[in-house]
């Protein structure tokens, strides 16, 4: 590529090294005084999308990123950055607003963040930067309040993986637009690495040299389609996608290089900060999904990965840390003073070595799609572990489970009231996988009582699956289009799911049953997050072309 100079050849070069033992630890980089003063520029760079352990950074296998790793080999690299929300518009609405998704309420389709709420660009702006920011539309679109505090904003329709060239020259253009007194904060957005899993063409055979499999779609819509079980992808297929998944990372990384070789040219590199990260990342039928709809380790860890001039060994960070800390570390960084309104945390300190997270560090995510899932990740010297409590989505009256749901309790005896939705509907119940009986509900509210086998105190998983759901709009009752069996009320259907990441990095071996003093603890500490509303977010009617442009990427049906 060219723009390149030996420096950065050099820093490829000695990666491997420096990324195996080589960088310094923070303990190492407090002791020489190493100090982070503030830059002349900080560009935040996202990669929609971008999973961490997909980066060789992050002990990859395949050679998806020689460029991100070299800069790794230098700067500093958070090993556990969580996302608060697997969704575009919600993640980087945290990383803008250094709030959580309760705080903002920013969800998708169609909500808007509150004018009360000030956003990284604006802060900024007011202290006197030149601010630019260039996405690729969709959820990044200026109207959900991201192009405020940029001098200049464009969210042009995401078309191709190859926009992303596009974007990074807007980004140039501006730089070079600065005169030499300009402090400059930059934000660039890509949905390169989103599906569909469509590299350029020279890029297609790198980690897939055969043809591509019969069933190869990979488009948003279609991805939709598999998780509400309407399409099925072969396991070769998922594969596939992978590869191709990878093969964008492997181009954007190349763009990224040619990218920062300008910066140097420009005469901006050691001027500059630098922060590359994502919104949140990718699953490939790990637990049964595609896209990006759950809270598992493959859609909640993301790079974070910060170059400052003032450092030039590499070093690494394992504690956990958040989205929501993002915002204020880039004001730290640049000498500005954090307003208290904001919920995340500095990690300057963390980078210096000047301290930790003390002895546990915790990270919080949550999700709401046909399920409300709350996730804690929690880590110590001795444990890196992950509780998910998920229960069916929230109703006044009473849960709406939509086809099968499944929930653990240890009372020998359930007793609730049931009613179908708009048909009877035969439910099957299982505990523990094993059939119970049957039960068959009609429209009208009616008692079930459900005698469990087993001793007292033993915790039960119960599953209730019914034989279809319908859709209110199918049959023109309300323009909800999620897809209902039957209601319950009486019934408190919460499961939890405990994960060991140190010894089940890929979280597939749950733990609910095996670890139950720890699953109370760490189910205490999930019950006592909750965050207020900071104010009340408008709402937006989309375009048609807007509808179509979140439709192409698998966010609306």
């Amino acid at each position: 590529m060219k723009g390149v100079s030996r420096i950065w050849a050099l820093a490829a070069a000695v990666a491997a090294v420096a990324l195996v033992g080589g960088c310094r630890s923070r303990q190492e980089l407090a002791s020489s005084g190493f100090e982070l003063e503030p830059t002349r520029g900080f560009i935040l760079i996202s990669i929609d999308t971008l999973r961490a352990d997909h980066l060789g950074a992050y002990g990859y296998s395949r050679d998806t990123s020689p460029f991100l790793d070299s800069l790794a080999a230098r700067g500093t690299l958070f090993e556990r950055a969580v996302v608060q929300y697997p969704s575009t518009l919600t993640s980087h609405m945290s990383i803008f607003t250094g709030l959580y998704p309760q705080e903002h309420e920013v969800l998708p389709p169609s909500t808007v963040l509150s004018d009360e709420i000030e956003t990284l660009p604006e802060i900024f702006q007011r202290h006197g930067y030149r601010t630019a920011g260039h996405t690729e539309g969709g959820f990044m679109a200026g109207g959900y309040g991201f192009a405020r505090g940029f001098d200049e904003f464009t969210d042009s329709a995401y078309g191709s993986d190859t926009d992303v060239e596009r974007t990074v020259g807007r980004g140039l253009d501006f730089l070079r637009s600065l005169e030499a007194e300009d402090s400059f904060f930059l934000f660039l957005h890509t949905y390169a690495v989103h599906d569909p899993y469509e590299p350029p063409e020279r890029y297609r055979s790198l980690f897939w040299p055969g043809e591509a499999p019969r069933v190869a779609d990979s488009s948003g819509e279609f991805l939709r389609q598999v998780n509400k079980g309407e399409q099925e992808v072969p396991e070769e297929t998922l594969r596939y996608y992978e590869a191709q998944y990878d093969a964008t990372i492997r181009y954007v990384d190349e763009v990224l290089q040619e990218f920062v070789g300008e910066l140097e040219a420009m005469g901006l590199l050691e001027e500059t900060t630098l922060v590359i990260t994502s919104d949140h990342g990718e699953e490939f039928g790990e637990h049964g999904k595609v896209a990006h709809t759950q809270v598992y380790p493959e859609c909640l860890v993301v790079p974070l990965l910060i170059v400052h001039p003032g450092q030039n060994t590499g070093s690494r960070v394992p504690d956990l840390v958040e989205t929501v800390d993002f915002a204020p570390t880039l004001l730290e960084l640049a000498g500005i003073e954090a307003s208290d309104a904001i919920s995340g945390n500095s990690l300057v300190q963390l980078m210096t070595g000047e301290s930790r997270r003390g002895p546990t560090s915790q990270a919080y995510a949550e999700v709401l799609d046909e399920e409300k899932v709350r996730t804690l990740l929690a880590r110590d010297p001795r444990a890196y572990l992950q509780l998910l409590m998920v229960e069916p989505e929230p109703d006044p009256v009473g849960p709406w489970i939509r086809d099968a749901f499944t929930f653990d309790t240890e009372e020998p005896l359930l007793q609730f009231e049931a009613h179908s939705f708009h048909e009877p509907r035969r439910v099957r119940v299982t505990v523990d996988g094993e059939e119970l009986e049957i039960l068959t509900l009609g429209p009208n509210w009616q008692p079930v009582t459900l005698e469990l086998p087993g001793r007292r105190g033993r915790i039960r998983r119960v599953g209730l699956e019914a034989d279809g759901c319908t859709s209110p709009a199918e049959v023109g009752e309300s323009t909800d289009d999620r897809c209902l069996a039957f209601q319950t009320r009486g019934l408190d259907p919460i499961r939890h799911e405990l994960f060991d990441l140190r010894e089940d990095p890929e979280a597939q071996r749950d733990l609910f049953r095996d670890r139950e003093k720890l699953r109370r603890e760490l189910a205490e500490r999930l019950s006592a997050l909750q965050w207020e509303s900071r104010a009340e977010p408008g709402q937006q009617e989309l375009s048609e072309e807007d509808e179509a442009a979140l439709r192409a990427l698998g966010y609306l049906d």
